[in-house]
């Protein structure tokens, strides 16, 4: 049952379930458009079977980026192409959040799409449509590597250095599954679907939010 004071998301005051959500690796298939973007350019074969244990790729085998300058070069150059505008979803990303949207659960997109400089404009306005063209529902959306510096209910996220990052900072993080993090405790996500749903509505009250830091 949902109070009936926050039964809006008219203002800060109305929110009491704050989700800060991560795109790539969690609703955006980042690893699976940059590797089909960079067989069309010819910059690596169709048949290459890539290291997914590592989430860094230039230090994983398999990735055509030997330094991380020639990684975010490439980045760049499919940034331009609007990489971000037309990435696959997730299976089940678009249902499960607009179910958390339904239960009152303020979501905030935060996500560190802008550690490339020259091409913010293309970022940002790739980033909105795509979440638009996915029926992703958000209320805010935020761009910056410093996420342990937000404050929410729960963050979901898969990088590795984010996890600890957060958890060190005190927050509660749930664990998108990817093959990179199976190093790391739970609580973890491995799809969005119903079940999903029902585990983070549980986890979110199991951790109220500290309306004083909140946002």
């Amino acid at each position: 049952m949902v109070p009936a004071k926050y039964e809006s998301h008219a203002s800060a005051d109305d929110v009491y379930r704050v989700l800060d959500l991560d795109l790539d690796g969690v609703c955006a298939d980042y690893t699976g458009a940059i590797r089909a973007w960079l067989v069309t350019h010819g910059r690596m074969s169709a048949d290459a079977r890539p290291d997914m244990t590592r989430y860094g790729m230039t230090t994983a085998t398999g990735w055509p980026f030997p330094t991380v300058q020639a990684y975010k070069q490439a980045h760049k150059e499919a940034e331009a192409d609007h990489l971000y505008a037309t990435m696959p979803v997730i299976k089940g990303a678009p249902q499960a959040l607009q179910r958390l949207a339904d239960a009152h659960v303020y979501i905030r997109v935060v996500t560190h799409r802008l550690f490339v400089s020259g091409q913010h404009q293309i970022v940002v306005s790739d980033t909105a449509k795509w979440l638009d063209d996915n029926h992703i529902p958000y209320m805010s959306l935020c761009f910056t590597g410093l996420k342990d510096t937000m404050h929410a209910s729960i963050h979901i996220d898969d990088s590795p250095d984010n996890i600890r990052a957060l958890r060190q900072a005190g927050e509660h993080v749930v664990v998108f599954d990817q093959p990179y993090n199976r190093d790391l405790e739970g609580p973890r996500l491995h799809t969005w679907d119903e079940t999903s749903v029902t585990k983070l509505l549980t986890w979110i009250d199991q951790w109220p939010l500290d309306r004083t830091t909140a946002m």
